[in-house]
């Protein structure tokens, strides 16, 4: 991966799964990611200046209403407003009650408090609800209700259903999924990787759901009416792991809204949305077969898909990422697998292109890319099989960009006031 270098690694416990990580983004622009590092210990990464030195440390989280015998299956974190912070975070955890005939319980903990509350006050208010089926992938989705925009836990089960959760005044209730969202009704297999996203009005939403047996569904739904536009079934060989819905350009930042974000609110990514208004590509990886991504799937829906090079040669693909980390504007596409490589693919001349292949020693189980120092450069927090690696760019690239960025800037402006005195 151009720019990128080791530096840091952290050793945990036990080994994470693929849902073991979670990214807490502020409405200020700040970012906080949550892992867990063991079957009941939860971690996040703090930064200090120390010498002038940004110094990245583990900082352990005490999360209430976690028996000391779970097992820690997944962690998310929704944060409810676009205008202050009001986050509620869920985990779902497995207590073995009798190992000798292999039954256990498994939980779903509501972690919330009132907008603008810390951390410390979220993890200490908790809400328990016992599941009669096995959770999967924890996520969510935004919902219309007259007119506002609502955020609802769906959880995915071994039952063959993605479950509906509202968390309300600190309750959490359970609701009739086809109610809001049609598309996960009549589930036919266990689906283990999920994405949903929102048009950027929120009138419209598209999802993609892949599931054990390889049975995947793609659907458009008009979110106003709850009713299903396009629907597609596909089918692959086997198991389907990572799956992203996303554009291919990223948001450019220009020196007129890096001044302004400094002066005024940041423009803060809505990581909701999806702009319907460029294409749309949708990524999907399995257990045997090569990851592919669908081109333009608000045309083409499921027609028109380009084969990831190498991905067979390779193991399980864990976990996927769609960042622009080589700052060129536009996404590109990092792969973990569980032969301990990170893959990274380029747009470029209408394919996807393999830049470089990274070896981390270590199977790869999450993917995240945050400012963990805030200081306006993120990094890559990757967990693996040993622990917790950072990956960070390279001050002399950083620097670059941003030199050729101003010279463009610069350029533009010289443009423009000469045709100004033109005229």
């Amino acid at each position: 991966m151009d720019g990128l270098t080791q530096t840091i690694i952290y050793d945990t416990k036990s080994p994470p799964n693929i849902y073991s990580t979670t990214v807490m983004r502020m409405v200020d622009g700040n970012e906080k990611i949550i892992m867990v590092s063991s079957k009941t210990d939860i971690i996040t990464l703090e930064t200090k200046t120390v010498n002038d030195e940004p110094i990245t440390s583990i900082v352990p989280i005490e999360f209430s209403n976690i028996p000391n015998n779970a097992a820690i299956i997944a962690i998310h974190c929704i944060n409810k407003s676009k205008e202050f912070d009001d986050f509620i975070i869920g985990i779902t955890y497995e207590i073995l009650s009798d190992e000798e005939e292999n039954q256990s319980e498994v939980y779903f903990n509501n972690y919330m408090g009132f907008p603008g509350s810390s951390l410390e006050a979220i993890i200490s208010n908790c809400e328990t609800l016992k599941l009669n089926f096995f959770p999967l992938q924890l996520n969510h989705s935004i919902y219309l209700c007259e007119n506002q925009k609502k955020g609802m836990w769906l959880l995915s089960g071994n039952d063959r259903k993605i479950h509906a959760y509202k968390s309300d005044k600190q309750q959490i209730c359970e609701q009739k999924v086809h109610e809001y969202f049609v598309e996960y009704q009549d589930i036919k297999y266990c689906i283990i990787s999920f994405s949903i996203k929102s048009f950027s009005d929120y009138k419209k939403r598209i999802s993609f759901y892949g599931c054990d047996k390889g049975y995947s569904v793609f659907t458009i739904v008009d979110s106003e009416k709850n009713q299903i536009l396009q629907r597609v079934e596909t089918n692959y060989q086997s198991t389907i792991t990572a799956v992203q819905l996303f554009n291919i350009h990223n948001r450019t930042y220009t020196l007129e809204n890096i001044i302004s974000a400094v002066k005024d609110i940041p423009d803060i990514p809505d990581y909701e949305t999806i702009n319907e208004k460029e294409p749309v590509c949708l990524l999907v990886g399995s257990i045997l077969e090569s990851a592919v991504v669908y081109m333009d799937v608000l045309k083409n829906h499921l027609r028109k898909r380009i084969k990831l090079p190498n991905t067979d040669e390779h193991q399980i693909i864990a976990t996927s990422l769609i960042a622009d980390i080589n700052f060129d504007s536009k996404n590109e596409i990092l792969l973990g697998t569980t032969d301990n490589y990170i893959l990274n693919y380029v747009y470029k001349d209408n394919i996807w292109i393999e830049q470089q292949q990274y070896d981390l020693r270590y199977p790869v189980f999450t993917i995240s890319y945050l400012d963990i120092t805030n200081q306006g450069v993120k990094d890559a927090v990757v967990m693996t099989e040993r622990g917790i690696h950072i990956l960070k760019h390279e001050p002399k690239d950083v620097i670059e960009v941003l030199k050729y960025r101003f010279e463009i800037e610069h350029h533009n402006n010289l443009i423009s006031f000469v045709d100004t005195i033109e005229a």
